[in-house]
């Protein structure tokens, strides 16, 4: 589930991995990135208990995959993860035009990215065939929404996680995986 290119968050040590399949036009993952992610980030991440990892579940249309291509390139200079709080930050209406090009263009510009390696990458769709990776990975998986995630332990055992819960149900799924 882990192979290939993917943001990880979080200490490479850390025996739990969290992978989240999501969609930056979400308004669901969007509420769990508000409501929920804080929490997991100081319960989970920063004490070193489990690491987060992304891979995006674009099936709400084509602002869905620009905006994750805009975020790999965000990646690509080491920003993903303040980028993906931009976006989620700035999220609107599905489709709606939120996540244009111009708008994604804007949100790198506030991150200071170096602009032209950032739109040379959108322009060129440098990112589009990890896009559909994790797409179709996602759906062999058995993902039909999003945010969904897995938990996956030392030892290989994996939970999955549907939709906004709340941060006790990744707490009590690391504390089983890790062993209390």
């Amino acid at each position: 589930m882990l192979a290939g290119t993917y943001p990880v968050l979080g200490l490479s040590s850390a025996p739990v991995t969290i992978v989240e399949f999501g969609d930056f036009q979400c308004t669901i993952c969007g509420a769990w990135f508000h409501s929920q992610e804080p929490q997991l980030l100081q319960g989970l991440i920063e004490t070193g208990r489990a690491k987060l990892a992304w891979r995006d579940f674009d099936y709400l249309g084509p602002d869905s995959i620009v905006a994750s291509e805009a975020a790999y390139a965000a990646e690509q200079q080491g920003k993903f993860w303040q980028y993906y709080n931009l976006l989620y930050s700035n999220q609107g209406i599905i489709n709606s035009g939120w996540a244009s090009r111009e708008n994604l263009v804007q949100f790198a510009y506030q991150l200071g990215l170096n602009m032209r390696e950032f739109n040379a990458s959108l322009q060129s769709n440098k990112y589009l065939q990890l896009v559909t990776s994790n797409y179709n990975l996602a759906i062999s998986l058995g993902v039909t929404s999003a945010p969904t995630f897995f938990v996956m332990g030392p030892d290989g055992k994996t939970i999955m996680i549907v939709g906004d819960q709340p941060y006790s149900v990744f707490q009590t799924a690391v504390d089983s995986l890790a062993g209390g």
